[in-house]
């Protein structure tokens, strides 16, 4: 009785509208029942998981304020997105360890977008871009485009983000070197560095390389955790008390603000063309690494995610941050990992993530001040080095020309091009190369059965025999020019050698098209000619229907059943019947009853 009041309660919730199908309603019901049936934390739990967000919170402060530099403005505001990122994501986001906070990929698509815009209005644009970055993942959240993330080739993904390391790397040479270089793009401010060698600073060098070395060898020790964090303290700190004033630091970019800043909107007079579309790169970017972590971290009691949920909580995330003052979020890969080696197994910690940042900013706010910026330079660098997989690079070069060249045309394009532009064409790449390959990769075999029973497959003849019944199945997409590639390898019939029936099998197509029409009505034509017929077997529905509302098409058709082969032994059975009969009236469905084999 007990048990069935339970079932009865769980129940409740998704019986209220049975009828209503409406997308996202199911998922809604679910989260409202699990929520309001979830059992509280114990204390050891939230304990757990504010040891977890106190580590990604610390482990996150100086990629925070690197990506703050990456955009173009100062690092606090890095550490405001550390805030509110994490708490609303974690809020909302069906990845129940996933960490939404600053990457460095999204902070340099921000400054790049805003590099034509002046320094002085530089910081309202950035925060009305990321409210518009937010606004579009929403939008794609809400129109459930997680599944279109599949059509983007993956050797498109990897020339671009492999450019973003590169840009990473190149847009950090002033920092470390203490010399700005002129040039259009950072290819040739790269080459009128190594023009000045003579006028680097010797002390900002020496500083990025230290915070190199430390944060290397501080990875390996116990204190890997804050690594990032001592990387730039330590050398931060022998600067301020030794030699104060020898190299850059944060301070000299302007006041480092004071607390936690009220939210704000952003004047819409920086509204243009740059900040819309690079608020639409940024988006995209958020989208495509957000569904690479959201794939990577299963949910520990095992609730279901999705990455068009997962896109929602991060433009919820963005818009947030953005009337907070802080620089674009999404899901971070390194502070996900370190948020589940740290021990995290729900949402919690990423909301403590961003509260302990809170608290380190409220406590600290003028050793921010303090901190050298060639040491911010060298972590980004070593970021950039760490952001490029080599293993990713060698498996695109092992695909193909067609992988080889795509991911080189988007890698050089993000190095030289500004990045919106990278990124359609990236886009458009993308585009073609699944419209290539998938209208081109077509393959057709002839199905032979052997004398133990057993179906062999064997390449298709070139010209079809008298008198006999050929058995084709086909292999890939058949729509627009794969209906034509399916056109080149079917057999043709010959003059002289008549009668000659072909059985076509085409389970599994839910669609035909006109294309496909075409193709099937010219070579039921050809076979015409030769007193042949044309049989299509496996037909869904859906294509069976099609089939029947083509008028030209003189043809017999089969319906697929839930016996795979029945409806081609069917259309077999009656092909040999009709070569016994020695009638040449050609076939059609018009007229009689549809075949349920």
């Amino acid at each position: 009785m007990t048990a069935m009041k339970k079932s009865t309660r769980k129940s409740r919730l998704s019986d209220l509208v049975p009828e209503l199908y409406i997308p996202g309603l199911h998922d809604l019901h679910e989260a409202v029942d699990n929520y309001i049936h979830r059992k509280p934390p114990s204390r050891a739990a939230i304990r757990r998981e504010g040891f977890a967000g106190l580590s990604v919170a610390i482990g996150s402060i100086p990629v925070a304020m690197a990506g703050g530099i990456l955009a173009g403005v100062n690092p606090i505001y890095g550490l405001y997105a550390n805030i509110t990122g994490p708490i609303v994501g974690g809020i909302f986001s069906s990845t129940q360890l996933m960490i939404i906070n600053n990457t460095s990929a999204e902070a340099l698509v921000a400054g790049q977008s805003l590099m034509g815009v002046p320094s002085g209005e530089r910081e309202g644009a950035l925060f009305l871009m990321v409210i518009l970055a937010g606004i579009f993942a929403v939008l794609f959240g809400l129109l459930r485009l997680g599944r279109m993330t599949r059509f983007v080739s993956y050797s498109v993904i990897t020339g671009f983000l492999s450019g973003i390391a590169v840009l990473l790397i190149l847009s950090q040479l002033s920092t470390v070197t203490g010399y700005e270089p002129g040039g259009s793009n950072r290819i040739a401010q790269v080459i009128d560095l190594l023009r000045n060698t003579d006028k680097v600073s010797i002390a900002s060098l020496a500083t990025a390389s230290a915070a190199l070395l430390l944060a290397y060898l501080l990875t390996h020790t116990r204190l890997r955790i804050a690594a990032s964090l001592l990387a730039i303290a330590i050398p931060s700190a022998v600067l301020a008390f030794a030699r104060p004033g020898i190299v850059e630091i944060v301070s000299d970019l302007g006041r480092i603000p004071r607390g936690i800043p009220m939210p704000a909107l952003p004047s819409l007079t920086n509204l243009s063309l740059d900040v819309f579309t690079g608020a639409l790169s940024v988006a995209l970017v958020i989208i495509v690494q957000g569904a690479g972590v959201s794939q990577s971290v299963p949910n520990p009691d095992g609730f279901r995610r999705s990455i068009s949920h997962d896109f929602t909580a991060q433009g919820a995330a963005n818009i947030v941050t953005g009337f907070f003052q802080g620089i674009p979020v999404g899901g971070s890969l390194s502070s996900t990992t370190l948020n589940v080696v740290s021990g995290a197994a729900g949402r919690l910690s990423s909301v403590f993530a961003g509260l302990w940042t809170a608290v380190i900013l409220i406590a600290f706010p003028g050793l921010i001040a303090y901190v050298a910026m060639p040491a911010l330079g060298g972590l980004l660098i070593l970021i950039g080095f760490k952001s490029i997989k080599p293993s990713n690079v060698v498996s695109v070069w092992h695909a193909g020309w067609h992988s080889r060249t795509s991911a080189a045309i988007t890698f050089g394009a993000t190095l030289i091009l500004p990045i919106q532009l990278a990124m359609g064409i990236g886009v458009v790449i993308s585009g073609l190369l699944y419209v290539t390959r998938s209208s081109t990769d077509v393959g057709l075999v002839e199905l032979v059965e052997r004398p133990d029973g057993r179906i062999e497959e064997r390449d298709p003849p070139r010209y079809l025999p008298a008198n006999t019944v050929t058995v084709l199945n086909v292999y890939g997409h058949i729509f627009y020019a794969g209906a034509r590639v399916l056109e080149s390898l079917l057999p043709m019939p010959q003059a002289g050698h008549e009668r000659p029936v072909v059985i076509l099998r085409l389970r599994g197509r839910s669609r035909l098209g006109a294309t496909m029409e075409d193709v099937l009505s010219h070579y039921s034509d050809e076979l015409r000619k030769v007193n042949g017929r044309l049989y299509l077997t496996g037909l869904s529905e859906t294509a069976r229907r099609d089939v029947e509302g083509m008028g030209r098409l003189r043809l017999k058709s089969y319906r697929a059943t839930s016996i795979l082969g029945e409806s081609t032994r069917k259309a077999l059975t009656d092909a040999q019947a009709w070569l016994a009969t020695k009638t040449d009236e050609p076939p059609s469905d018009k007229g009689k009853p549809t075949s349920k084999s």
